[in-house]
């Protein structure tokens, strides 16, 4: 595992500064929290939907 420099630490907080500063003028200026987070999300918008949980089935036959 390679470990992370400060001068990559300190690169990506300002990415991460620079992208919430973003966000957060675009909220003020009326933008909707929702399409904000459906952008920010790292999961495509219907991930969940018809997710199975593998062993759900096994808690519910008890």
């Amino acid at each position: 595992m390679k470990i992370a420099s400060s001068a990559d630490r300190a690169s990506r907080a300002a990415a991460k500064k620079a992208a919430r500063r973003e966000d957060r003028l675009r909220l003020e200026s009326g933008e909707s929290p929702a399409v904000l987070q459906r952008e920010n999300s790292i999961f495509p918008e219907d991930f969940f939907k018809n997710a199975r949980i593998s062993n759900l089935s096994q808690v519910v036959g008890r």
